[in-house]
């Protein structure tokens, strides 16, 4: 848990939750902090007995004695990855897991890789005949102005959505009402990533669903910000009150099983193994889905989403943890 993303507290907030929702009698559970700079860490579980902690398989402390990925992967049967956004769920600690040799929770390196590019999973959702909104890529250092204007004027209208092309939990977007906010909400988005997109607004209703390889879809939930939102952001996310949920949403039969099958869909066309959890809108008027993209390391936190759709499917955070692991 942890890593160098802009992801960092949320992904804290995963391992701890699912440091504490482990069944016990299962695992013997290492907490393995990597902080923002990039050392690894050991750090005690709770309730491991004091005879480990003092035969030295852990070390103590939030300053404890640092350890390289080697030392944690010899003495470890499975790493549940609880790291969120770039190096976490890109595909590069899945490239290190793979080259060692060690098994690990949640979808593999080029399944991992293309789901975090938005640009490219989302082309692979247009070739599967899926209904994505338009999108224009830019990148850092090119000059885009002109593109971007004839794309702002001939191609979609205002309002847009300005999104980091590789990032997570909502960080760096925005949605752009006056064309007097494009360029300043683009830049910010720079400061995230070396590509950033820019995609026609779709006006509807927030849905989620997630997969597990086990079970197979979810239930649908529908997502509603409340405290002037605009849309299902960091603050709304992850700030208790900020969002109503709606789990099983409340869709008519057959929008419903498309919301799931498009999970499902989505979740094979890229490859993902174990979970993940796809995020669609519902515009208004017409019924179609619109599929915006799937999270293959989706948060397991006490406010995120796919613990409460499984909870209403009948799986305990803890039984939830148990899919995942037998999963991998």
């Amino acid at each position: 848990m942890g890593g160098p993303s802009s992801e960092h507290e949320v992904s804290l907030a995963t391992g701890q939750n699912v440091l504490e929702g482990l069944d016990r009698s299962k695992y013997e559970p290492v907490a393995v902090k990597i902080v923002k700079s990039g050392q690894w860490f050991l750090n005690p579980a709770p309730n491991l007995s004091a005879d480990r902690q003092q035969k030295g398989r852990v070390w103590c402390g939030a300053g404890g004695k640092p350890t390289t990925p080697e030392q944690v992967f010899k003495s470890c049967d499975v790493v549940f990855n609880a790291l969120h956004g770039y190096y976490g769920e890109d595909g590069k600690i899945q490239a290190l897991l793979d080259y060692n040799k060690v098994r690990y929770t949640g979808s593999g390196v080029a399944s991992s890789a293309i789901a975090m590019d938005k640009f490219h999973s989302r082309e692979l959702f247009k070739l599967a005949g899926f209904n994505v909104p338009k999108t224009l890529k830019l990148l850092k250092g090119e000059n885009y102005s002109a593109r971007l204007q004839f794309f702002i004027n001939k191609i979609i209208r205002l309002p847009v959505v300005v999104k980091p092309c590789s990032n997570g939990s909502s960080v760096g977007v925005a949605i752009v009402e006056e064309a007097s906010g494009l360029n300043k909400a683009v830049f910010a988005a720079f400061k995230l990533d070396k590509e950033v997109l820019v995609e026609e607004f779709i006006k509807g209703r927030e849905l989620t669903c997630g997969v597990l390889d086990s079970i197979g879809a979810l239930p649908v939930t529908e997502i509603i910000p409340v405290k002037s939102h605009k849309f299902f952001n960091y603050q709304a996310k992850y700030k208790t009150g900020h969002a109503n949920e709606l789990t099983p949403a409340p869709l008519d039969d057959i929008l419903y099983k498309k919301a799931q099958d498009l999970a499902v869909r989505a979740h094979q066309i890229l490859g993902c193994r174990g979970y993940s959890r796809t995020d669609m809108i519902l515009k208004n008027g017409n019924g179609t889905i619109y599929v915006l993209e799937t999270n293959t390391l989706p948060g397991l936190t006490k406010n995120s989403l796919l613990p409460k759709a499984a909870a209403v499917a009948g799986l305990s955070f803890s039984q939830l943890l148990d899919h995942i692991i037998s999963n991998s």
